[in-house]
């Protein structure tokens, strides 16, 4: 017969078990279909493998920073339980939302990398930059950078 101690201590156990498990193989997971859906997307373009791995660790890190504030779990209630949002719905996108997914990853990934910043040339491998964020000011991915030769 199994005691109530060992029973407690077994489930304990089994749970911090499975939360590593979760925290190890659940965020190299993500990365890893975070890296093949950008593959996937743009396969025309030539790209650096390591940084595209670099992509996807700082892509899950930057989701996982999101921490639920007030107006988000707001916004998240009263979408599901009201009917206030629901003029804002119409929209023409017939995209799955995991479509509409991997379309985000591989447009951040481009913004991200020097892609527009060498004149969006296709012929060459895409280096990975850093992260994209428009709240960075003079990030901007489109601007043409000074190459030091007077015209």
């Amino acid at each position: 017969m199994i005691s109530r101690r060992r029973l407690l201590i077994s489930g304990a156990i089994t749970i911090a078990v499975a939360g590593l498990g979760v925290a190890f193989f659940g965020r190299s997971a993500a990365e890893e279909h975070i890296a093949s859906v950008v593959r996937s997307r743009l396969g025309f373009l030539k790209l650096d493998e390591a940084g595209l791995r670099e992509f996807a660790k700082d892509q899950v890190g930057a989701l996982l920073a999101k921490r639920p504030t007030w107006n988000r779990l707001k916004y998240h209630f009263l979408k599901v339980f009201t009917r206030s949002f629901s003029k804002y719905d119409h929209s023409n996108d017939r995209r799955t939302r995991s479509e509409r997914t991997a379309d985000a990853f591989a447009s951040t990934y481009l913004l991200s990398s020097d892609f527009f910043r060498s004149g969006a040339d296709t012929t060459r491998t895409v280096q990975y930059v850093s992260l994209y964020d428009p709240m960075i000011p003079c990030g901007n991915p489109f601007a043409r950078l000074s190459t030091g030769k007077s015209a």
